[in-house]
């Protein structure tokens, strides 16, 4: 320990002196406040012992210029006084002081000042070193951040939120946000809209936008089926992330005519449809793991259809908004639709949330995207396709056991892709060929009937029943034929199953000539004329034919 002793008085000093030497502590002794401040950061000084009453400058004036020559380190002034007036002891203390100790000095008294005040002291230039490296760290941290945060704004440029028909809302917890939504035109005049949620909050959980990000605009821009993109999002995440961390997603897609939405959802709580009448229902249900869970060889990329009405609306949200507090606990899926059936758009849901975000603490990333269902009015790829000028013909057939464990269409749709031209039409094709495939399963083989999807309850009966007759199958088979015409551009689809029909001529007709925008059921058939130039059926339903245009724009201008 370091004292340096301020008193003009020689007696006093020598006195001090000689107990601070005696006390085993290093000292130095000065007569005035100027030599004290010269001798300060020659002998840096850990206490200093000050007279008050010095001629020139005295001890009230030299402690602040004592205490700013500390560099901001605490450094302890015990005052030297034979004053016991209240005025002095607080002028001493207004000036930086920390202790008196009054003359005649007591050895034992100093001494346990000394000490006291030096661990004070000690601990305080703990704290600045401690400060300092936590500033370094956060300086380094705050750099750091800025880099990522460079890196995500680059990487999302090509973001398309501005999209009119979309209008979102985005509250994260802090700088990162664990929630992504990205939005990409395709090259037919469609969009493509994914909401993820990650695992946790903040940078640990964004980092995993990147791959993601990157997959989905590259992936938009060759216009791929929505089960190609989220099979190559998961394996990706797969590979990428830790074993506790996953990203529940839905990705949808909706074609040009905003007509028809295809999507597939693992994790994200169901959208809301917003008709235009004002009436709301749940839509987009998922009925999938979240990503990054399944090894590609495990992941179930099968997607589902929706037919929409131009004046319909599709509200996409993570968790966070349902979750939002309220006064009996959680907003919850009624509690938003109560909401919806009082607001009309996006600006006036999001000033709902933030009305309860500010009376609330925010328990998570709270992500909103509001989808109006009308033609985009995007541009089309107007390029022309090269086709193999070679045509083909392939036949598939599944017998029982096949069709218990495996799906096809993925398979059969990738092989397409890998011939010259087909892939443009990659995402055409897979719908339109799992519809007929579903069909031919579920309704041929299996006969359930599809008047069950009227009502979410029955819906979810249908695909009880479904499992368990697909469980029970011994007979049956499903024969998938495709037949390729480069000369015509058209690719044709014949499906032939080994039950009773699973529609009439009739039925089929009546099916798709009806207004089936508000049930469950006859959407399928629906797509697939969107998407056909012929469609058509024969052996009393069991076989069914279609002829699907290679162009650009298909007949109906979506």
């Amino acid at each position: 320990m370091r004292v340096l002793i301020v008193d003009d008085l020689d007696s006093n000093r020598l006195l001090l002196s000689d107990m601070v030497s005696g006390f085993g502590y290093q000292c130095l002794s000065v007569d005035d406040g100027e030599s004290a401040i010269a001798a300060m950061p020659i002998f840096q000084p850990d206490i200093v012992l000050l007279d008050v009453l010095m001629p020139g400058r005295n001890g009230l004036d030299t402690a602040p210029i004592l205490k700013d020559l500390a560099a901001g380190v605490h450094l302890p002034i015990i005052f030297i006084t034979a004053l016991d007036d209240q005025q002095t002891l607080i002028n001493c203390l207004a000036a930086g002081g920390d202790d008196f100790i009054s003359k005649p000095f007591a050895s034992v008294v100093l001494e346990a000042k000394l000490r006291a005040h030096y661990r004070n002291r000690e601990l305080n230039m703990s704290l600045a070193e401690k400060n300092k490296a936590l500033a370094y760290h956060s300086s380094r941290v705050e750099r750091e951040h800025q880099i990522v945060e460079h890196i995500f704004q680059n990487s999302l440029a090509r973001n398309y939120l501005d999209y009119p028909n979309l209008h979102t809302y985005l509250s994260p917890m802090s700088m990162f946000n664990g929630d992504v939504l990205l939005a990409a035109p395709g090259p037919l005049g469609n969009m493509y809209i994914f909401l993820g949620d990650f695992t946790g909050h903040g940078l640990s959980a964004a980092v995993g936008a990147l791959p993601i990000s990157q997959t989905f605009f590259r992936m938009a821009d060759e216009g791929a089926a929505v089960g190609d993109m989220v099979r190559e999002m998961n394996r990706r995440l797969h590979e990428l992330l830790p074993t506790d961390m996953f990203l529940a997603g839905l990705l949808l897609e909706i074609s040009a005519s905003g007509e028809r939405v295809t999507y597939w959802n693992g994790g994200i709580p169901p959208a809301q449809l917003i008709r235009g009448n004002g009436k709301v229902s749940t839509a987009l249900a998922p009925d999938h793991l979240a990503l990054g869970i399944m090894s590609d060889s495990e992941f179930d990329s099968r997607v589902a259809s929706l037919r929409v009405e131009h004046d319909d609306s599709l509200l996409l949200y993570t968790d966070g908004l349902i979750e939002l507090p309220t006064a009996k606990g959680w907003l919850g899926i009624a509690g938003l639709q109560d909401i919806l059936t009082q607001v009309t758009n996006m600006g006036e849901l999001s000033q709902l949330v933030r009305q309860r975000l500010r009376h609330k603490p925010q328990r998570d990333d709270v992500s909103m995207a509001w989808l109006r269902c009308k033609p985009t009015g995007l541009q089309r790829d107007s390029r022309p396709v090269d086709l193999s000028p070679l045509g083909f013909e392939a036949t598939f057939e599944l017998q029982a056991a096949e069709l218990k464990s495996v799906n096809p269409v993925n398979r059969i749709v990738s092989t397409l892709a890998n011939i010259e031209g087909l892939g443009a039409y990659k995402s055409q094709i897979f719908i339109v060929l799992q519809e007929i495939y579903n069909n031919a399963v579920e309704h041929g083989i299996l006969h359930l009937d599809s008047s069950l999807k009227q009502s979410s309850e029955g819906f979810e009966a249908y695909y009880q029943l479904y499992q368990q007759r697909l469980e029970a199958l011994q007979d049956g088979w499903v024969r998938m034929k495709l037949q390729f015409q480069p000369k015509q551009r058209r690719l044709c689809i014949e499906v032939t199953d080994s039950g009773q029909g699973f529609c009439p001529i009739r039925s089929a007709t009546a099916a798709l000539d009806a207004d089936t925008a508000d049930t469950e059921y006859g959407r399928g058939l629906n797509l697939v004329r969107e998407l056909s130039s012929h469609l058509s059926w024969r052996d009393n339903g069991r076989t069914v034919r279609c002829e699907m245009p290679l162009q650009r724009i298909d007949r109906r201008g979506d």
